[in-house]
Protein backbone atom coordinates (compact mmCIF):
# COMPACT_ATOMS: atom_id res chain seq x y z
CA UNK A 1 0.00 0.00 0.00
CA UNK A 2 1.45 3.52 -0.67
CA UNK A 3 0.92 7.32 0.85
CA UNK A 4 -1.90 7.57 -1.49
CA UNK A 5 -4.10 4.51 -0.33
CA UNK A 6 -4.50 4.80 2.98
CA UNK A 7 -7.67 5.80 4.20
CA UNK A 8 -5.80 7.54 6.89
CA UNK A 9 -3.93 9.73 4.60
CA UNK A 10 -7.25 10.34 2.05
CA UNK A 11 -8.50 11.76 5.48
CA UNK A 12 -5.87 14.34 6.01
CA UNK A 13 -5.13 15.63 2.74
CA UNK A 14 -3.12 18.51 3.66
CA UNK A 15 -0.78 16.66 6.19
CA UNK A 16 2.73 15.45 4.87
CA UNK A 17 3.18 11.53 5.48
CA UNK A 18 5.69 9.23 4.99
CA UNK A 19 5.81 7.07 2.53
CA UNK A 20 6.73 3.57 3.72
CA UNK A 21 9.09 1.97 1.32
CA UNK A 22 11.58 -0.95 1.29
CA UNK A 23 14.61 1.49 1.67
CA UNK A 24 12.98 3.37 3.92
CA UNK A 25 11.58 2.65 7.94
CA UNK A 26 9.44 -0.23 8.39
CA UNK A 27 5.87 0.99 8.50
CA UNK A 28 4.96 -1.24 12.09
CA UNK A 29 8.45 0.17 13.57
CA UNK A 30 7.39 3.61 12.78
CA UNK A 31 4.05 3.37 13.74
CA UNK A 32 4.94 2.02 16.93
CA UNK A 33 7.34 4.66 17.80
CA UNK A 34 4.71 7.25 16.81
CA UNK A 35 2.11 5.40 19.26
CA UNK A 36 4.72 5.33 21.72
CA UNK A 37 4.96 9.13 21.51
CA UNK A 38 0.81 9.30 21.96
CA UNK A 39 0.85 7.13 25.36
CA UNK A 40 3.30 9.75 26.47
CA UNK A 41 2.02 12.49 25.33
CA UNK A 42 -1.28 11.12 27.11
CA UNK A 43 0.76 10.84 30.40
CA UNK A 44 2.00 14.41 30.13
CA UNK A 45 -1.04 15.55 29.59
CA UNK A 46 -2.79 14.13 32.78
CA UNK A 47 -0.14 15.73 34.46
CA UNK A 48 -0.94 18.85 33.46
CA UNK A 49 -4.22 18.62 33.91
CA UNK A 50 -3.27 17.62 37.27
CA UNK A 51 -1.62 20.98 38.31
CA UNK A 52 -3.73 22.86 40.33
CA UNK A 53 -5.28 26.19 38.26
CA UNK A 54 -7.19 28.32 40.29
CA UNK A 55 -8.19 32.03 40.55
CA UNK A 56 -6.74 32.43 43.67
CA UNK A 57 -3.13 32.37 42.40
CA UNK A 58 -4.12 35.51 39.98
CA UNK A 59 -6.34 37.66 41.23
CA UNK A 60 -3.82 40.02 43.33
CA UNK A 61 -2.00 40.22 39.55
CA UNK A 62 -5.36 42.50 38.70
CA UNK A 63 -8.58 41.25 37.24
CA UNK A 64 -7.05 40.46 33.57
CA UNK A 65 -4.43 38.03 34.84
CA UNK A 66 -6.99 35.25 35.42
CA UNK A 67 -8.61 35.70 32.28
CA UNK A 68 -5.10 35.69 30.51
CA UNK A 69 -3.77 32.62 32.68
CA UNK A 70 -7.95 30.71 31.09
CA UNK A 71 -7.06 31.67 28.11
CA UNK A 72 -3.46 30.67 27.53
CA UNK A 73 -4.27 27.43 28.97
CA UNK A 74 -7.01 26.80 26.56
CA UNK A 75 -4.21 27.15 24.21
CA UNK A 76 -2.16 24.56 25.34
CA UNK A 77 -4.83 22.43 25.35
CA UNK A 78 -5.91 23.21 21.81
CA UNK A 79 -1.79 22.81 21.01
CA UNK A 80 -2.01 19.48 22.65
CA UNK A 81 -4.62 17.88 20.94
CA UNK A 82 -3.08 18.97 17.77
CA UNK A 83 0.14 17.28 18.20
CA UNK A 84 -2.15 14.05 19.41
CA UNK A 85 -3.75 14.69 16.17
CA UNK A 86 -0.58 14.71 14.51
CA UNK A 87 0.94 11.73 16.47
CA UNK A 88 -2.58 9.59 15.99
CA UNK A 89 -2.98 10.42 12.28
CA UNK A 90 1.02 9.69 11.57
CA UNK A 91 0.25 6.07 13.41
CA UNK A 92 -2.50 5.20 11.57
CA UNK A 93 -0.95 5.66 8.17
CA UNK A 94 2.42 3.75 8.91
CA UNK A 95 0.39 0.99 10.77
CA UNK A 96 -2.61 1.18 7.78
CA UNK A 97 0.51 1.17 5.41
CA UNK A 98 1.84 -2.18 6.04
CA UNK A 99 -1.36 -4.31 5.53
Amino acid sequence: MNLDTTSVALDNPSMQLPLIHSNGNSGTALGKEYFEALRVLNKFQDAFFAIEFHSRDYYPLGDAAWLKAVEQRKTMHANINSLRHYLDVHAGHCFESTK
